[in-house]
Protein backbone atom coordinates (compact mmCIF):
# COMPACT_ATOMS: atom_id res chain seq x y z
CA UNK A 1 0.00 0.00 0.00
CA UNK A 2 1.70 3.94 -1.07
CA UNK A 3 1.47 6.58 1.23
CA UNK A 4 -0.99 8.39 -0.67
CA UNK A 5 -3.22 5.59 -1.08
CA UNK A 6 -3.06 5.21 2.86
CA UNK A 7 -3.30 8.86 3.81
CA UNK A 8 -6.39 9.07 0.77
CA UNK A 9 -8.01 6.19 2.89
CA UNK A 10 -7.37 8.16 6.30
CA UNK A 11 -8.42 11.57 5.21
CA UNK A 12 -11.33 10.83 2.97
CA UNK A 13 -12.24 8.28 5.30
CA UNK A 14 -12.05 10.74 8.45
CA UNK A 15 -13.91 13.73 6.08
CA UNK A 16 -16.79 11.46 5.64
CA UNK A 17 -16.83 10.39 9.42
CA UNK A 18 -16.71 13.88 10.39
CA UNK A 19 -20.15 14.90 8.13
CA UNK A 20 -21.87 11.62 9.41
CA UNK A 21 -21.61 12.23 13.10
CA UNK A 22 -22.28 15.94 12.09
CA UNK A 23 -25.57 15.56 10.56
CA UNK A 24 -26.26 12.49 13.33
CA UNK A 25 -25.53 14.78 16.41
CA UNK A 26 -28.24 17.46 15.12
CA UNK A 27 -30.83 14.70 13.90
CA UNK A 28 -30.35 13.71 17.86
CA UNK A 29 -30.80 17.17 18.91
CA UNK A 30 -33.70 17.72 17.01
CA UNK A 31 -35.22 14.58 17.89
CA UNK A 32 -34.50 14.81 21.73
CA UNK A 33 -36.47 18.62 21.20
CA UNK A 34 -39.79 17.30 19.96
CA UNK A 35 -39.43 18.94 17.07
CA UNK A 36 -42.02 17.51 14.01
CA UNK A 37 -40.36 14.40 12.46
CA UNK A 38 -41.24 16.00 9.00
CA UNK A 39 -39.29 19.56 9.65
CA UNK A 40 -36.30 17.39 11.56
CA UNK A 41 -35.77 15.44 8.40
CA UNK A 42 -36.01 18.07 6.26
CA UNK A 43 -33.75 20.04 8.24
CA UNK A 44 -31.31 16.85 8.04
CA UNK A 45 -31.30 16.21 4.58
CA UNK A 46 -30.86 19.94 4.10
CA UNK A 47 -27.67 19.57 6.17
CA UNK A 48 -26.25 16.48 5.11
CA UNK A 49 -26.72 17.44 1.61
CA UNK A 50 -24.27 20.61 1.93
CA UNK A 51 -21.78 18.64 4.05
CA UNK A 52 -21.52 15.85 1.50
CA UNK A 53 -22.24 17.88 -1.48
CA UNK A 54 -18.92 20.32 -0.11
CA UNK A 55 -16.95 17.44 0.71
CA UNK A 56 -17.62 15.64 -3.15
CA UNK A 57 -16.67 19.31 -4.98
CA UNK A 58 -13.35 19.36 -2.29
CA UNK A 59 -12.34 16.13 -3.60
CA UNK A 60 -13.28 16.55 -7.45
CA UNK A 61 -11.60 19.74 -7.62
CA UNK A 62 -8.46 18.89 -5.24
CA UNK A 63 -8.01 15.66 -7.84
CA UNK A 64 -7.97 17.96 -10.58
CA UNK A 65 -5.09 19.68 -9.53
CA UNK A 66 -6.98 22.58 -8.79
CA UNK A 67 -4.87 23.75 -5.77
CA UNK A 68 -1.54 22.30 -6.59
CA UNK A 69 0.11 25.32 -6.85
CA UNK A 70 -0.95 29.06 -7.01
CA UNK A 71 3.22 30.41 -8.26
CA UNK A 72 1.28 31.04 -11.99
CA UNK A 73 -1.91 31.66 -10.72
CA UNK A 74 -3.39 35.43 -10.26
CA UNK A 75 -5.00 34.63 -6.92
CA UNK A 76 -4.98 31.27 -5.03
CA UNK A 77 -7.80 29.26 -5.16
CA UNK A 78 -7.07 27.39 -2.44
CA UNK A 79 -7.61 30.72 -0.12
CA UNK A 80 -11.16 31.27 -1.77
CA UNK A 81 -12.22 27.68 -1.03
CA UNK A 82 -10.79 27.87 2.79
CA UNK A 83 -12.29 31.76 2.73
CA UNK A 84 -15.86 31.02 1.37
CA UNK A 85 -17.15 28.13 3.43
CA UNK A 86 -16.28 30.34 6.51
CA UNK A 87 -17.91 33.89 5.56
CA UNK A 88 -21.09 31.16 4.48
CA UNK A 89 -21.19 29.81 7.54
CA UNK A 90 -20.41 32.93 9.89
CA UNK A 91 -23.93 34.48 7.26
CA UNK A 92 -25.80 31.54 8.12
CA UNK A 93 -24.87 31.41 11.94
CA UNK A 94 -25.71 35.59 12.09
CA UNK A 95 -28.22 35.89 10.04
CA UNK A 96 -30.52 32.79 10.29
CA UNK A 97 -32.63 32.36 12.92
CA UNK A 98 -33.77 28.97 11.90
CA UNK A 99 -30.07 28.21 12.28
CA UNK A 100 -29.70 29.81 15.67
CA UNK A 101 -32.73 27.94 16.45
CA UNK A 102 -31.43 24.95 15.50
CA UNK A 103 -28.13 26.13 17.02
CA UNK A 104 -29.46 26.20 20.36
CA UNK A 105 -31.02 22.87 20.54
CA UNK A 106 -27.48 21.03 20.01
CA UNK A 107 -25.88 20.85 23.32
CA UNK A 108 -22.65 22.86 24.23
CA UNK A 109 -20.70 19.68 25.28
CA UNK A 110 -21.48 17.71 22.15
CA UNK A 111 -20.43 20.47 19.84
CA UNK A 112 -16.93 21.60 21.46
CA UNK A 113 -16.03 17.26 22.32
CA UNK A 114 -17.29 16.75 18.61
CA UNK A 115 -14.09 18.51 17.90
CA UNK A 116 -11.77 15.72 19.19
CA UNK A 117 -11.38 14.51 15.39
CA UNK A 118 -8.59 17.29 15.56
CA UNK A 119 -6.21 14.58 16.64
CA UNK A 120 -6.23 13.54 12.73
CA UNK A 121 -3.68 16.80 13.06
CA UNK A 122 -1.00 13.66 13.86
CA UNK A 123 -0.50 13.05 10.73
CA UNK A 124 0.94 16.04 9.67
CA UNK A 125 3.38 15.35 12.37
CA UNK A 126 4.23 11.78 11.03
CA UNK A 127 4.99 13.07 7.49
CA UNK A 128 7.50 15.44 8.80
CA UNK A 129 9.12 12.67 10.31
CA UNK A 130 9.37 11.13 6.88
CA UNK A 131 10.26 14.17 5.48
CA UNK A 132 7.81 15.02 3.48
CA UNK A 133 6.71 18.39 4.98
CA UNK A 134 8.20 20.93 6.10
CA UNK A 135 8.74 21.49 10.10
CA UNK A 136 7.67 25.33 9.70
CA UNK A 137 4.36 24.85 9.06
CA UNK A 138 4.16 20.78 10.33
CA UNK A 139 5.03 21.12 13.94
CA UNK A 140 2.62 23.90 14.92
CA UNK A 141 -0.04 22.42 12.58
CA UNK A 142 0.28 18.82 14.14
CA UNK A 143 1.21 19.55 17.56
CA UNK A 144 -1.61 22.51 18.08
CA UNK A 145 -4.38 20.02 16.12
CA UNK A 146 -3.73 17.47 18.50
CA UNK A 147 -3.67 19.36 21.32
CA UNK A 148 -6.99 21.23 20.80
CA UNK A 149 -8.55 17.55 19.62
CA UNK A 150 -7.19 16.00 22.83
CA UNK A 151 -8.86 18.94 24.96
CA UNK A 152 -11.80 18.94 23.14
CA UNK A 153 -12.89 16.01 25.41
CA UNK A 154 -11.60 17.16 28.69
CA UNK A 155 -13.53 20.67 28.44
CA UNK A 156 -16.80 18.91 26.71
CA UNK A 157 -17.07 16.99 30.04
CA UNK A 158 -16.46 20.08 32.11
CA UNK A 159 -19.35 21.93 30.71
CA UNK A 160 -21.44 18.69 31.30
CA UNK A 161 -20.64 18.76 34.60
CA UNK A 162 -20.46 22.78 35.56
CA UNK A 163 -22.40 24.13 32.67
CA UNK A 164 -21.99 28.09 33.30
CA UNK A 165 -18.93 28.23 35.65
CA UNK A 166 -16.54 26.62 33.19
CA UNK A 167 -17.83 29.24 30.49
CA UNK A 168 -14.53 31.50 30.55
CA UNK A 169 -12.72 27.74 30.02
CA UNK A 170 -14.82 27.21 26.87
CA UNK A 171 -14.65 30.48 25.23
CA UNK A 172 -10.68 30.59 25.94
CA UNK A 173 -10.34 26.77 24.03
CA UNK A 174 -12.37 28.06 21.03
CA UNK A 175 -10.14 30.84 21.03
CA UNK A 176 -6.94 29.05 20.89
CA UNK A 177 -8.80 26.19 18.79
CA UNK A 178 -9.23 29.16 16.09
CA UNK A 179 -5.53 30.66 16.56
CA UNK A 180 -4.14 27.39 16.07
CA UNK A 181 -6.30 26.89 12.69
CA UNK A 182 -4.94 30.78 11.92
CA UNK A 183 -1.33 29.70 12.39
CA UNK A 184 -1.67 26.28 10.46
CA UNK A 185 -3.08 27.97 7.64
CA UNK A 186 -0.48 31.10 7.41
CA UNK A 187 2.22 28.65 7.66
CA UNK A 188 0.94 26.52 5.21
CA UNK A 189 0.17 29.01 2.82
CA UNK A 190 3.84 30.89 2.89
CA UNK A 191 5.72 27.27 2.76
CA UNK A 192 3.66 26.52 -0.54
CA UNK A 193 5.02 27.62 -3.82
CA UNK A 194 3.58 30.65 -4.32
CA UNK A 195 4.40 34.29 -5.12
CA UNK A 196 4.23 35.13 -1.50
CA UNK A 197 6.11 31.86 -0.18
CA UNK A 198 8.68 33.06 2.22
CA UNK A 199 9.31 30.01 4.09
CA UNK A 200 11.05 26.67 2.96
CA UNK A 201 12.20 27.84 0.03
CA UNK A 202 14.77 25.31 -0.63
CA UNK A 203 12.03 22.55 -0.10
CA UNK A 204 8.00 24.03 -0.91
CA UNK A 205 5.09 22.44 0.76
CA UNK A 206 3.50 20.72 -2.49
CA UNK A 207 2.36 18.33 -0.67
CA UNK A 208 -0.58 20.46 1.28
CA UNK A 209 -1.66 21.96 -1.75
CA UNK A 210 -2.35 18.28 -3.45
CA UNK A 211 -4.88 15.45 -2.96
CA UNK A 212 -5.62 14.09 -0.45
CA UNK A 213 -4.06 16.19 2.02
CA UNK A 214 -5.28 19.24 0.91
CA UNK A 215 -8.43 18.26 1.92
CA UNK A 216 -7.50 19.42 5.68
CA UNK A 217 -7.17 22.83 4.39
CA UNK A 218 -10.16 22.99 2.26
CA UNK A 219 -12.93 20.98 4.38
CA UNK A 220 -11.47 20.22 7.88
CA UNK A 221 -10.20 23.81 8.59
CA UNK A 222 -13.34 25.52 7.62
CA UNK A 223 -15.73 23.36 9.21
CA UNK A 224 -13.96 23.75 12.67
CA UNK A 225 -13.60 27.00 12.35
CA UNK A 226 -17.64 27.45 11.98
CA UNK A 227 -17.77 24.61 14.39
CA UNK A 228 -16.04 27.08 17.01
CA UNK A 229 -17.80 29.94 16.36
CA UNK A 230 -21.12 28.23 16.96
CA UNK A 231 -19.64 27.57 20.26
CA UNK A 232 -18.84 31.06 20.92
CA UNK A 233 -22.55 32.10 19.56
CA UNK A 234 -24.02 29.91 21.73
CA UNK A 235 -22.18 31.21 24.82
CA UNK A 236 -23.08 34.88 23.73
CA UNK A 237 -26.64 33.62 23.63
CA UNK A 238 -26.43 32.43 27.38
CA UNK A 239 -24.71 35.12 28.57
CA UNK A 240 -28.28 37.14 28.89
CA UNK A 241 -29.74 34.31 30.90
CA UNK A 242 -27.63 33.83 33.43
CA UNK A 243 -27.50 37.83 34.02
CA UNK A 244 -31.08 37.90 34.47
CA UNK A 245 -31.01 35.23 36.37
CA UNK A 246 -28.67 37.04 39.03
CA UNK A 247 -30.79 40.20 38.58
CA UNK A 248 -33.71 38.16 39.55
CA UNK A 249 -32.05 36.65 42.63
CA UNK A 250 -30.62 40.00 43.80
CA UNK A 251 -33.63 41.32 43.61
CA UNK A 252 -35.55 38.86 45.74
CA UNK A 253 -32.87 38.24 47.79
CA UNK A 254 -30.62 41.35 48.37
CA UNK A 255 -28.26 39.69 50.66
CA UNK A 256 -26.97 37.78 47.95
CA UNK A 257 -24.75 40.25 46.36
Amino acid sequence: MTLSYFLSIVIVGADIAIAAILVFGVWRALIASGRPLTDTHRIVLTLGSLLFGWLALAIFLSCLGLFRSAANQPFPYIALAIGIPIVLGVLLIRGSKRVRQILDLVPQSWLVGFQFYRVVGVTFLVLHAAGLLPGVFALPAGYGDSFVGITALWVAYGYARHRSQVDPFVALWNWIGIADLVIALTTGFLSAPSRFQIFSLEAPNFLIGSFPLVLIPIYAVPLSIVLHLASLTKLRQRTPHWKARVVRSTLTDPGTV
